[in-house]
């Protein structure tokens, strides 16, 4: 049988029903938190996110039934250290090896606020923060559902921003790559940067619906079983008669700098007539004021 190009998902069934019952906690965080949190399921291990931030990797070992728990130095206090003693500090990462029953301490209230105030203070990116105000903004949804982030395969390492699933008239969902760009990124001009490997966002696009398209299969039966364990975490709902169908989409979500994005998108279009835009304005109507 031939492996997967891509693996988003827990294969254990056993392991993961360990992990349905010690994730409680944290899913009910997520939730309240308004999405800001964010858990996504990678090959046999999580992330969570704090504002597109990973601030813990986990894995689980379910015949030592214990959980590896992995996180930028520049996250972790020194309370956190010194009661859960890392096992590993490599790479500016802290590793902690842990039993189930301190899962929930590690990641207490206090612990996330810590590490959530660290993600503030040390990684602000624009854009990442725009992938996580649609993500969130966009939850509960049943015509649009953002599924994924930052997804690569076997076949590239080049990361999507966003993968969706968009359903179409008649009730199927078509996987949708949601590619997000500030309107002063360079890469909305559709043209290769001056000493720089990143191509414009028309070829980047293209690219990433053609890896689907090419592995459709695949892909369709990772995110069937991904959707069906965040179901079982309690994440989301899945829709009714909900089928992955062919067809890949693709759009570039533009957000911000109205004036400078306008212009380029008008060349990118120009470039490559067959491109989809949307464009998100912070444009603040006081009609209604």
């Amino acid at each position: 049988m031939a492996v997967p190009i891509i693996k988003r998902y827990i294969t254990n069934d056993v392991s993961f029903k360990d992990i349905v019952e010690d994730f409680g906690f944290l899913v009910g965080k997520i939730k309240s938190s308004g999405f800001e949190y964010d858990l996504q399921i990678r090959d046999g291990k999580f992330n969570l996110y704090y504002k597109g931030n990973s601030i813990g990797l986990i894995s689980y070992d379910g015949r030592k039934k214990k959980y590896r728990v992995t996180i930028h130095e520049k996250f972790v206090d020194d309370r956190i250290v010194q009661r859960f003693q890392p096992v590993l500090n490599s790479h500016k990462y802290q590793v902690f090896s842990t039993e189930r029953s301190q899962l929930h301490p590690l990641f207490s209230a206090q612990n996330l606020e810590s590490m959530s105030m660290r993600v503030k203070k040390n990684f602000f990116q624009e854009e990442v923060i725009y992938e996580q105000m649609l993500m969130t903004d966009n939850v509960g949804r049943d015509d649009l559902i953002i599924i994924d982030r930052q997804v690569s395969d076997k076949t590239s390492s080049t990361k999507m921003d966003l993968l969706s699933l968009k359903r179409n008239e008649d009730g199927g969902y078509q996987f949708c790559i949601l590619e997000v760009k500030l309107g002063n990124n360079k890469e909305l001009e559709g043209t290769l940067i001056k000493g720089d490997r990143k191509k414009g966002v028309n070829k980047q696009l293209a690219e990433y619906i053609q890896r689907i398209e090419n592995n459709f299969d695949d892909y369709k039966a990772c995110y069937e079983k991904n959707l069906e364990q965040k179901e079982m975490l309690g994440l989301i709902t899945r829709p009714k008669d909900f089928k992955i169908v062919p067809g890949v989409l693709g759009v570039v979500v533009v957000m911000g700098y109205s004036g400078m994005a306008e212009m380029k998108i008008r060349e990118l279009k120009k470039k490559d007539p067959s491109i989809k835009v949307i464009q998100l304005s912070n444009r603040l109507d006081i009609r209604e004021m």
